[in-house]
C-alpha cells in the first residue's frame, strides 16, 4: 500500500477512535468518576487519600520537564559549538535548561505541599531557591555527562530537540483552555456534596462564579482538559527515538518506544480520573493532544531523515 494512503488510514482510524471513545466519554463521564474515584475521597478534604493518585499528581508530568531540559541542552551545545555571536543564545538554552530543571521540583514540591496540607511551605523564597539550585545543578551534570556525546551528534539530535521544544510548546494550548472553560473537577463536586455543577466537556461552566465565596481554590475549575496527562503525554517523544538512533529501528526497539509511553499516559490518565482531578473527556483529551503534537511535529523535523534512510535501503547515517 502507498505511503499516502497508509498515512490516510491512519489518520481516518485515529479520528475514528477518539471520536468513539470521546462519544462514550461525554455520555458516561460522570459515571467513570463516580466508579474510579469511590473511596479515594473522603468527606471535607479535597485532595485524594490514595498514596498512589497522590504520587502521581506529583510525579506523574516529569515527562514534559525531562525532554525539555534534554531538548534546550542539546540547543545549548549547538549554538556554543557554533561560537561567535551563536554563544549568546547558548546561554539562554542553558538557563531554559536550569528552569525547566527547576520547574520538575518545584511542580512535585506545590503539588507534595498542597496534598499533604503543608502548603505555607511554598510561601516566601525558600523553595524557589531550592528548585533553582536543584535545576541549576541538573542543568550543568547533563552537559557534564552529556555534552561531548551530544556534540558529536549534534545532525541527528538538532532536529529531534527542535520536534521536542514544538511539542512541549503545545502545553500553552492546554492551558489557553483550561480557564476560559472553567470546568469544575470532580473532587471539587465530591467536597461540596453536590454534583449540580457538573458540566459536560464542550460546555463552558459557570461555576467559578456561581461558587464565589465558597472557599474553593481557583484550580478547582481548571479540569477540561487535562494538563497532567498532556504532560505525561510527552512520553510519546520515545515514539521518535527509531528516526534518531539506529539501535531503536529493531522491531522490539519499536515496540517498546510505542508500549511505554502508552501505558504511562494511560497509567497518568486513570489514576487522574480516581484522584477525582479530571473526567474522562479530560484525559482523553489532553494525551490525544500529546499524542497528536509528537506525530505532527516528528513527521515536521524528522520524515526527511526517515525518508532518506529509507532510499538508502535501511542504512543508518
Amino acid at each position: 500500500m502507498p505511503e499516502k494512503k497508509k498515512r490516510l488510514l491512519f489518520i481516518v482510524s485515529l479520528t475514528g477512535v477518539f471520536g468513539i471513545l470521546l462519544g462514550l466519554a461525554t455520555v458516561f463521564d460522570l459515571q467513570v468518576s463516580h466508579i474510579l474515584a469511590d473511596g479515594n475521597l473522603t468527606e471535607g478534604r479535597y485532595y485524594s487519600v490514595n498514596v498512589l493518585c497522590n504520587l502521581v499528581e506529583i510525579a506523574g508530568a516529569w515527562p514534559i520537564w525531562t525532554a525539555a531540559v534534554f531538548a534546550a541542552s542539546v540547543l545549548t551545545v549547538y549554538f556554543w559549538a557554533g561560537g561567535g555571536i551563536r554563544r549568546s543564545f547558548s546561554l539562554f538554552f542553558f538557563c531554559l535548561s536550569t528552569v525547566c530543571a527547576a520547574l520538575l521540583l518545584r511542580d512535585g514540591l506545590k503539588y507534595a505541599f498542597r496534598i499533604y496540607e503543608r502548603e505555607e511551605l511554598l510561601e516566601g523564597p525558600g523553595t524557589w531557591l531550592v528548585s533553582v539550585v536543584f535545576g541549576l545543578a541538573v542543568a550543568i551534570v547533563v552537559l557534564k555527562l552529556t555534552g561531548e556525546w551530544m556534540k558529536r551528534n549534534l545532525e541527528r539530535l538538532l532536529p529531534f530537540a527542535l520536534a521536542i521544544v514544538c511539542c512541549c510548546s503545545c502545553f500553552f494550548l492546554i492551558e489557553l483552555i483550561k480557564s476560559p472553560m472553567g470546568r469544575m473537577r470532580y473532587r471539587g463536586m465530591h467536597l461540596l456534596g453536590d454534583t449540580s455543577c457538573y458540566t459536560p466537556w464542550y460546555q463552558k461552566s459557570a461555576a467559578g462564579e456561581l461558587l464565589t465565596g465558597s472557599g474553593l481554590v481557583k484550580d478547582c475549575f481548571k479540569s477540561f482538559p487535562s494538563g497532567h496527562t498532556f504532560s505525561a503525554g510527552m512520553s510519546y517523544i520515545l515514539m521518535m527515538l527509531p528516526d534518531v538512533f539506529p539501535k531503536f529501528r529493531r522491531k522490539t526497539g519499536k515496540i517498546l518506544c510505542c508500549v511505554i509511553p502508552v501505558c504511562y499516559t494511560g497509567f497518568v490518565g486513570i489514576f487522574r480520573i480516581a484522584a477525582g482531578a479530571h473526567f474522562f473527556s479530560d484525559v482523553l483529551v489532553g494525551g490525544t493532544l500529546a499524542y497528536v503534537a509528537v506525530l505532527v511535529f516528528k513527521y515536521v523535523f524528522l520524515g526527511r531523515e526517515k525518508q532518506r534512510i529509507k532510499l538508502s535501503g535501511g542504512r543508518a547515517a
